[in-house]
């Protein structure tokens, strides 16, 4: 129960990183140094991917004629399957493919394997040291990909139920915590009927 806990520790518990909006994507793909960096972004914002996929993101697991990504190194362990955007596809075509994951970590010898936490960091210093801004994380991603794709699948003939899959959820509850809501979209629906 969250009622017993100290009042700092709640704000942390229950504070969502903000979804970004399409001019600050374009900022964020602007501020980054080289095509490492832009496909980090592109792989929060294009396909949802957490700080541990980016991190343990293989080769392998990249699927070039397919245009998917196959994911095994998931926060619940289940794997799953995440097509691939354009933009994130030029830009891991753009990758150095040398070695077995497609991001290691640059300064240390022999190019050791990124961890979570090292992700979650860069994009910390990419949002607050490097642009300015408040209430941004790694998870800022996942939100924004998570509510582009609930705005669009209808559209599509998809369902909740594929975000849900999208994201790599096992209850739709959960999902909806990710979606951001729009009130000016929610008027233009009501208005459509």
């Amino acid at each position: 129960m969250l009622m017993n806990w100290p009042k700092e520790e709640v704000s942390l518990v229950t504070k969502q990183a903000r979804a970004l909006s399409d001019a600050r994507i374009k900022q964020a793909l602007k501020e980054c140094r080289g095509g490492r960096e832009m496909t980090m972004v592109l792989l929060s914002v294009r396909a949802g991917l957490r700080a541990k996929e980016i991190a343990g993101l293989s080769w392998k697991s990249v699927d070039f004629e397919g245009e998917a990504l196959r994911l095994t190194t998931t926060k619940g362990g289940k794997p799953r399957e995440v097509p691939i955007h354009p933009d994130l596809l030029k830009a891991l075509e753009a990758v150095d493919r040398r070695g077995k994951l497609v991001f290691t970590n640059s300064h240390t010898r022999g190019g050791k394997p990124l961890t979570a936490n090292a992700v979650n960091k860069w994009f910390a210093d990419l949002y607050q040291r490097r642009l300015g801004w408040e209430g941004y994380s790694s998870h800022s991603g996942r939100r924004t990909f998570c509510t582009a794709m609930a705005k669009t699948i209808g559209a599509h003939g998809g369902s909740l139920q594929d975000v849900k899959a999208l994201m790599g959820h096992s209850f739709l509850s959960t999902t909806a915590r990710y979606i951001e809501k729009d009130e000016e979209a929610q008027r233009k629906a009501v208005r459509a009927q």
